[in-house]
């Protein structure tokens, strides 16, 4: 009876073409570097292993480092590594002063309104210690 050939490099070896393979998508890449890692593992294990099969073992060694690689590049690229971002912003931020300005107009326009509300809630019950309010604490300023 004839011995059965390794497969293990050719398992290793097709597990490298499928990273390779799923390497360029920003969706897949995480799955690229995954299956990567398992074929270069694999593929190590066979090129130990194997007497036969050493080409095959090493061209899986050097897709599954290659996919692992060029996924890993994707991801970067992805999460903005190495980029810079110009141009102008898409949403401006204001200015400090223009949001304490546009903060203490409302505050001014929705008094009446908090104070009533306030002196409502005191009389249905009053509260043992309350804080001062906003507004209180800026008068006594």
């Amino acid at each position: 009876m004839p011995e059965p050939r390794d497969r293990l490099p050719l398992a290793a070896l097709g597990f490298g073409l499928a990273a390779a393979l799923s390497s360029w998508n920003p969706l897949s890449a995480p799955f690229g570097v995954l299956v990567g890692v398992v074929a270069l593992l694999l593929a190590v294990r066979a090129l130990r292993r194997s007497s036969g099969a050493r080409g095959t073992a090493a061209a899986a060694v050097a897709v599954s480092f290659l996919a692992i690689v060029a996924a890993s590049v994707v991801l970067a690229l992805t999460a903005g590594v190495g980029r810079e971002l110009g141009g102008t912003p898409v949403v401006r931020s204001p200015a400090r002063d223009e949001v304490s300005s546009e903060l203490d107009r409302a505050a001014e326009r929705t008094r009446a309104a908090r104070e009533r509300a306030r002196t409502e809630l005191d009389q249905i019950a009053p509260a043992p210690h309350s804080a001062p309010s906003r507004d209180e604490r800026a008068r006594t300023r």
